[in-house]
């Protein structure tokens, strides 16, 4: 029997119930926020689309030299200085696209190769905190050992017959499906570096949180409340809303209401609804934060020391 799909307020439609299994982070503010798992076949599918790119690299680089007037500008003697910088060049674009590739997309904003993108999946800490550098070294670096210098070895030894080769190909093939025999679904990689690969849907947003923001005109903040925050929880607070879950949101609202110290109104009638709340304090902190930015200065989270 089919599931009924739930209905989707913020959108005013109807969107089916997600399914597979989910990954719970707890936010630095005690928020546990849930994404859906990447499946083993997402992660092969992006994998294979980056190894695609990875490999064009090269190519784009050799057509570029085959197009180039090299007859003309007389540099055809291969003991010219030109082919040795081409060469030098050409090894560090084979180094990059084999070790700095990944690292240097998924430490961008959208923490996610071209490969992840195409798929709508991203890396994300597995412990709800910011995605640092380090975590991102180790899981790709641990790529080098799960996948690339086995695959290597057996396609060398593979040449001169013998165990080494088989060997090498089983270690890879048991980690690369290591994925499939644990709930998290992660890799070695992963775990040692402490990130999970959860699925980003790209939605068109239906609406502007602030233009939404219909509050009392008694619903406001003080500098030092509004201060309270940065980017980082201001991201955050934007996806609660978006996602609009009841449990959710009173679990932030409560948090926030306890570290900036708001007292709400006395007659109970008169509270605010928690996401009422949620949209007011948004709306202020986002218009804190931008007009921050017109003057040259930004908090990226409640961390950071005001300037």
């Amino acid at each position: 029997m089919a599931k009924k799909p739930k209905q989707d307020l913020m959108k005013g439609g109807s969107v089916p119930q997600s399914e597979g299994p989910t990954t719970s982070v707890t936010t630095p503010e005690g928020v546990r926020l849930s994404f859906r798992t990447a499946s083993f076949g997402t992660r092969l599918g992006a994998l294979l689309i980056d190894l695609i790119i990875m490999a064009l690299i090269p190519v784009a680089l050799i057509l570029i030299f085959v197009l180039l007037p090299l007859e003309d500008l007389r540099i055809t003697q291969p003991d010219h200085p030109f082919w040795q910088i081409m060469g030098v060049i050409f090894v560090l674009t084979l180094f990059f696209a084999r070790t700095g590739y990944f690292m240097f997309f998924e430490m961008g904003p959208r923490a996610a190769t071209p490969g992840k993108r195409v798929m709508k999946i991203r890396v994300i800490s597995h412990d709800g905190g910011h995605l640092t550098p380090a975590a991102v070294i180790t899981r790709n670096a641990l790529r080098e050992v799960e996948l690339f210098l086995p695959l290597t070895l057996s396609v060398q030894a593979a040449a001169g017959g013998g165990w080494l080769g088989l060997i090498a190909f089983l270690w890879a093939l048991g980690l690369a499906l290591l994925p499939l025999f644990n709930k998290a679904k992660a890799r070695l990689g992963d775990f040692l570096g402490g990130t999970r690969v959860v699925h980003v849907p790209r939605e068109a947003l239906s609406f502007d949180l602030v233009d939404q923001a219909a509050v009392s005109s008694w619903l406001v903040f003080t500098p030092e409340q509004v201060a309270a925050y940065g980017e980082k929880e201001l991201g955050v607070l934007e996806e609660v809303l978006r996602e609009r879950r009841a449990s959710t949101m009173q679990a932030v609202a409560a948090r926030i209401k306890a570290r900036i110290d708001w007292t709400g109104p006395k007659a109970e009638a008169d509270m605010p609804s928690d996401e009422s709340f949620l949209r007011a304090y948004y709306a202020a902190l986002r218009a804190h934060l931008e007009g921050r930015m017109l003057m040259g200065r930004r908090r990226k989270d409640k961390f950071d020391p005001t300037v």
